[in-house]
């Protein structure tokens, strides 16, 4: 059989086929995971919780308010990224639920001092309108698709 440069590992294959098969007898894969590699993995879900503590602010309910037909709730909010700047999400989910999802994500409210600021969220009387109230004034609202 004439060589050619296409066949010539093709050949030198077959005539150390032998001594290929000992070498992938003796060749062993490292483990995916072993104990050299727990101190990383250790290390790293340490960081992924600091990391997570400081870029959490603190925060409270404030209100959970269940709609006037009891199919909705909503939740009030109060996250402290800054000491004297309160910032205010809104959620809602349907009752028995769960998930809550977001509606408004309100950062950093300084049109009232803090000390005077009275944050609510108000059902309509239908159930298909979410109020935000500072200080009894609407500031946002939500209107709920009666189609569903």
């Amino acid at each position: 059989m004439r060589e050619t440069p296409r066949l010539r590992p093709l050949l030198l294959c077959r005539q150390n086929k032998e001594t290929l098969a000992m070498a992938r007898r003796a060749y062993r894969h490292p483990a995916a995971f072993g104990m050299k590699q727990l101190g990383t993995v250790v290390f790293a879900g340490f960081m992924l919780v600091v990391a997570y503590v400081i870029l959490t602010p603190p925060s409270d309910n404030l209100d959970i308010v269940p709609s006037p037909d009891g199919t909705m709730e909503a939740r009030l909010r109060e996250y402290r990224y800054y000491a004297n700047q309160p910032s205010y999400r809104i959620h809602y989910r349907e009752a028995g639920k769960p998930l809550w999802h977001p509606l408004l994500n309100l950062p950093a409210y300084t049109n009232v001092p803090m000390e005077q600021a009275e944050p609510a969220v108000v059902w309509s009387a239908e159930s298909d309108r979410l109020d935000f109230l500072m200080n009894g004034t609407s500031i946002w609202h939500h209107v709920f698709s009666s189609v569903k």
